[in-house]
């Protein structure tokens, strides 16, 4: 099944939706779902290094949840992708929002072009909280903010 993302202009306005392969291929605005787990003190933030298995990015650090939002779906939805990975439950009221930020990454072949809904959770676990989805996550570490 390909998957469809919505795409968007530089303003972010809505113009269509394409294949997720065209998408990288083209270079078009398309959106994501960004979910930073830090500690409930502050002083920890979580990182996931992605799987070996990974197409894009494999065996590199990234952010704790992370993934495109579908044609069918809106930020809310974007709330999957930590059950997913993670196998840990969060509720979008959870959730504190950072922004919308937008990015662009170019490298041969691959163009990345995002606009990135940036959400926050205080976690209250730690590393062995995980139940890991090997497909995507190949660990997690944590760091001092």
């Amino acid at each position: 099944m390909v998957e469809k993302l919505k795409i968007f202009n530089v303003e972010h306005q809505q113009i269509g939706t394409a294949s997720r392969d065209d998408v990288h291929h083209k270079g078009l605005w398309h959106e994501t779902f960004h979910c930073w787990f830090v500690s409930e003190d502050l002083t920890e933030i979580f990182i996931q290094y992605r799987s070996d298995k990974k197409k894009d990015f494999a065996g590199l650090y990234d952010i704790t949840a992370a993934g495109h939002l579908m044609q069918d779906e809106t930020v809310l939805d974007g709330i999957r992708e930590v059950k997913e990975e993670l196998g840990v439950a969060v509720t979008f009221d959870d959730l504190v929002p950072l922004g919308v930020i937008a990015t662009s990454y170019v490298t041969a072949g691959f163009v990345d072009r995002e606009f990135c809904h940036v959400f926050l959770y205080k976690f209250a676990g730690n590393l062995a909280d995980f139940d890991l989805q090997e497909e995507e996550v190949g660990g997690m570490v944590t760091a001092n903010l």
